[in-house]
């Protein structure tokens, strides 16, 4: 019950701080880290802790398939390699670095143990990415490559950190070994998380679309999640491919289960995301009071690591994704080159979070310097959070990489407009038919244009005064033909190279609402 009344505690902080970490101009995450952070510290204050073991399979699944189904294979693909560069090989390269600088700063400790600790911070925290990369409006490409690297890189992370803790605790390293694990967790993760979509697909067409249909969604990604665990297999890559697998069925549903659909996993991915960037602040008093070394060189130990981490980033980001620029321009012309200003706000949004603080907690009882090991992560993860998540805002805005209003709202009316043009042809085909009378296909006209012209897809309203209705059943009919017909032309733009899923969601969600209001 304890560890319920604390969840229940970090949910209502969440529904609180929230609102104000928007009115301030700051990432709720790091506004529920400095609430923790207070909590924790508080003279006389006893909190309950949770297992670690649960925080991986409940908190994981429900970020990473928010945050997915926001995204398209069409941006995977059209990105794949700076996204893999980032996701697989910077992780990597910043386990082993972090391995060999903690291995020549607290003696004895064994390179493989010092290695598991690297590949727990090695990877940026995908939903701190997500919210910064929304957040601040950053450009199409840029924001994209962010988003894929916390979607992918998780599962590069924690499978080296696997291996390196087995291989910690059985005092020997088999790389040809770990190769294959490695290797073997992401066949089993993207099988599993294939399998689960096609049932998943299967059983949304046998039950009713709402309530039942978007309560199996819900539980979709945690049932991902166990069943590729449970096979030695990536959890994040099955919860992933979950939910790009499904992201375009879902966008083929109702208007109404949609947007019941799109609110629910909105309070989902608040309340879970605050409630795990808190219970880091809350957790770090514990760490503290049970590290055998003093305060003051445990933390100058951890602000040397934090500071590898950081340089390491930069010196992978800056040079690799030089090269690749200059690949891609080989090929094709690009529409939103990286240049130096979008590698330096890569380069510093790598706030540590989630999946770092499972893995360290996780760390076996026996492990070598395993107290002074969790400290040292969590302060990563603390001045990550507070140092770049506080400045990134500040980074961006005097680098000026953002994208303008005024181009996000052109899309958008270039897609409504879109949207339009399908509606009308469909209008058009069933004109054709000859089953409904001339006088009611005008008035569905009229009365479609002043929605439009309402939406902004369209200068003129084509008002021509007061519209009496002849058939209010047919026109509502009509109207939603129209509208399915707009909103099918607004999905298949989703698969298109260089099309934004956020704008598509925008303006899927303004065809919904319109719908749902009466004509």
């Amino acid at each position: 019950m304890a560890g319920l009344t604390l969840l229940l505690v970090l949910a209502a902080a969440t529904v609180l701080l929230a609102p104000l970490a928007e009115r301030i101009n700051l990432p709720y995450p790091v506004v529920m880290l400095m609430f923790g952070l207070a909590v924790a510290f508080v003279p006389g204050l006893s909190v309950s802790s949770l297992n670690p073991e649960l925080i991986l399979p409940l908190v994981l699944p429900p970020l990473l398939f928010a945050a997915a189904r926001r995204t398209s294979w069409r941006q995977f693909l059209d990105n794949r390699r700076a996204i893999m560069l980032l996701a697989v090989a910077l992780v990597g390269v910043t386990a082993f670095v972090v391995g060999i600088v903690l291995q020549a700063i607290i003696p004895g400790l064994p390179l493989i143990a010092a290695i598991a600790l690297g590949a727990a911070v090695a990877p940026p925290d995908p939903v701190a990415a997500t919210a910064v990369a929304h957040k601040l409006h950053l450009p199409r490409r840029l924001r994209t490559i962010l988003e894929g690297e916390g979607l992918s890189n998780d599962a590069t992370s924690l499978v080296l950190y696997e291996v390196a803790v087995a291989s910690a605790m059985a005092g020997a390293f088999a790389p040809v070994r770990a190769g294959a694990a490695l290797a073997a967790a992401v066949a089993i993760g993207v099988a599993a998380g294939l399998a689960i979509a096609v049932a998943t697909r299967w059983l949304l067409g046998k039950l009713p679309a709402h309530p039942a249909g978007s309560a199996l969604v819900l539980v979709m990604p945690f049932a991902a999640y166990i069943a590729a665990d449970a096979a030695h297999g990536s959890g994040v890559l099955a919860v992933v491919t979950v939910a790009l697998a499904l992201s375009r069925y879902a966008d083929h549903d109702s208007a109404q289960t949609r947007l019941v659909t799109v609110t629910t996993w909105e309070i989902v991915e608040l309340l879970v995301t605050g409630a795990a960037f808190a219970f880091v602040g809350l957790e770090l008093r514990a760490v503290a009071e049970q590290a055998s070394d003093s305060i003051g060189r445990l933390t100058a130990q951890a602000l040397l690591i934090t500071a590898v981490v950081v340089v390491v980033r930069f010196a992978w980001i800056f040079p690799v994704a030089a090269l690749d620029e200059k690949l891609l321009r080989k090929k094709r012309d690009i529409a939103e080159p990286v240049g130096w200003r979008e590698m330096t706000v890569a380069s510093w949004a790598g706030m540590r979070g989630v999946v770092t603080l499972a893995a360290v907690l996780a760390l076996p009882r026996g492990f070598p310097e395993r107290e002074r090991l969790i400290f040292i992560a969590f302060v990563v993860i603390i001045a990550t959070m507070l140092v770049q998540g506080l400045t990134l805002p500040l980074l961006v805005r005097a680098l000026g990489v953002t994208t303008s209003g005024d181009r996000v709202n052109a899309e958008e009316r270039d897609l409504l407009r879109a949207g339009r043009a399908a509606g009308f042809r469909r209008l058009d085909e069933i004109r054709r038919r000859g089953d409904i009378s001339v006088e009611v296909l005008d008035e569905a006209r009229e009365n479609a244009n002043r929605m439009w012209h309402s939406l902004g897809a369209s200068e003129q309203s084509d008002d021509h005064g007061p519209v009496h209705a002849h058939d209010a059943r047919t026109l509502n009919a009509l109207k939603e033909e129209m509208l399915e017909a707009a909103r099918d032309a607004v999905v298949d733009h989703r698969s298109e190279s260089g099309s934004d899923p956020l704008v598509v969601d925008t303006v899927l969600r303004r065809l919904d609402a319109r719908g749902s209001t009466d004509t």
